[in-house]
């Protein structure tokens, strides 16, 4: 009983809903935000997490999309994302680091 305080706080989906994409941060870093904390809620309900990936979002072309299309898991919205990632860089003309791709298709793999 006297150790309680120093257990470590277990993570629920309301911790997942309250993460935003901040203004001026770009979908790459909130997805990987998004997914880095996703995966440590154990026994998360599919469509609770993409409600919460979905109400993070600011407005813009990416979420308008995902609504559009009508997207219903979190997988799906991550794989979309990814290729709107991968089709901005291409536009911008910015091409990931090496360490950066070989990142991502560790974590594509683990999708």
């Amino acid at each position: 009983m006297h150790f309680v305080a120093s257990k470590k706080e277990r993570k629920t989906s309301i911790h997942l809903a309250r993460i935003r994409q901040q203004r001026g941060e770009d979908l790459k870093r909130y997805v990987r935000r998004f997914n880095h904390e996703a995966v440590l809620i154990p026994d998360l309900q599919d469509g609770v997490a993409y409600a919460a990936f979905l109400n993070g979002l600011l407005p813009g072309r990416f979420k308008f999309s995902l609504i559009e299309s009508k997207v219903t898991t979190l997988a799906e919205a991550l794989g979309r994302a990814q290729s709107f990632i991968q089709a901005t860089e291409i536009r911008t003309g910015e091409e990931p680091p090496l360490q950066e791709k070989k990142t991502r298709a560790v974590e594509d793999r683990n999708v």
